[in-house]
């Protein structure tokens, strides 16, 4: 299995991220892709490729153009105004009821393009983002030409990120942007997004289309991030109707719950019968995840690997969440290679 990154995002990281009453140090730190990486080596998984950034254009096909203008040029608006001493993030979200208005100032803009607290301007965040979707881009374009598996250890995360706005430290949608790339020649493709939070971005960008099915098993947003979708009653709309799937579960869920979602994932990916799966690969639903609410072991991260190879679709996997770093590596490791 051939490994995909692009070490930009390393200069990326937040200083602190908003969290209900307090503000800690960001969870997304550059350690978590090196944390997966050695112990995907040390157990023989050694085939690594750099790969160059995608562009905007490449980002077009999921993403508004406004959006994309936004994120290029928001470092540089945010610094000229505020200086560079800590990172862009808004204080005023956009109400509801209201006609969609985009202010002029820059913290406006970050409030009306980024839905959070979580997801700060820095000054690498846009070179980070295009490394990590040339990653998925390049990883999706093998296994479509020459059928080859593979791991995209993408960062930041993509999978909150929606066709016009961003959240949960995703920028752009990486998931999202592997499985468009799929559908190239008329290919069915299927997203399993295991994060331990709703896949709000991938839903958004294909809600609307029969061509990709998305399917998220995570904690119930009416408790936990992102709180405004996630609902078993969003099934998509008009050609899409039908073609998203939500299985939220209530926090605590263990294996035994788990693995009841799990088979009605299965059994829908199995009626849907894709040319291509995506996986979004979080690992923050494991026990012990500072970010994740529901309570997998290790063991279960076999299981779900499993599960995944016993569909024998060809697919590919993209890092999202995973916040542990003493077992980021070994969850990752347990899913993309079940059997040691």
């Amino acid at each position: 299995m051939k490994i995909y990154k692009c070490d930009a995002h390393l200069e990326h990281q937040s200083k602190v991220e908003l969290t209900p009453g307090r503000f800690i140090p960001t969870l997304d730190v550059a350690e978590r892709t090196s944390a997966v990486l050695d112990v995907l080596r040390q157990a023989g998984h050694t085939d690594v490729l750099d790969c160059a950034p995608a562009s905007k254009v490449d980002l077009r096909t999921i993403h508004s153009a406004d959006y994309l203008d936004f994120l290029a040029t928001a470092w540089d608006e945010w610094s000229s105004s505020f200086g560079t001493e800590l990172d862009g993030v808004g204080f005023v979200w956009p109400h509801r009821n209201r006609p969609p208005r985009c202010p002029s100032a820059i913290e406006g803009k970050i409030a009306y393009y980024m839905f959070d607290g979580v997801s700060t301007i820095t000054p690498a965040m846009w070179p980070a983002t295009l490394g990590a979707a040339g990653a998925s881009l390049q990883a999706a374009g093998d296994l479509r030409v020459a059928g080859l598996p593979g791991l995209v250890l993408a960062r930041p995360p993509g999978h909150h990120a929606c066709w016009n706005m961003g959240g949960g430290t995703s920028y752009t949608n990486h998931t999202a942007l592997a499985a468009q790339e799929l559908t190239r020649d008329g290919a069915r493709v299927a997203i399993l997004d295991i994060d331990a939070h709703h896949g709000n971005g991938s839903q958004d960008i294909f809600w609307t289309r029969s061509d990709v099915l998305s399917i998220s098993l995570h904690a119930d947003p009416a408790v936990d991030y992102p709180y405004f979708s996630g609902y078993a009653d969003e099934i998509g709309a008009d050609a899409g109707e039908g073609f998203n799937l939500n299985l939220p579960l209530q926090p605590g869920t263990d294996w035994s719950g788990y693995s009841e979602g799990l088979t009605t994932a299965l059994e829908r990916l199995h009626d849907y019968s894709p040319d291509y799966m995506v996986v979004a690969l979080g690992v923050d639903s494991y026990a012990k995840d500072p970010a994740g609410r529901l309570a997998l072991e290790l063991a279960d991260f076999n299981r779900i690997g499993e599960a995944v190879a016993s569909l024998g679709r060809p697919h590919m996997f993209v890092l999202e969440g995973g916040y542990c770093l003493d077992a980021i590596g070994r969850c990752v490791l347990n899913v993309v290679a079940p059997g040691g």
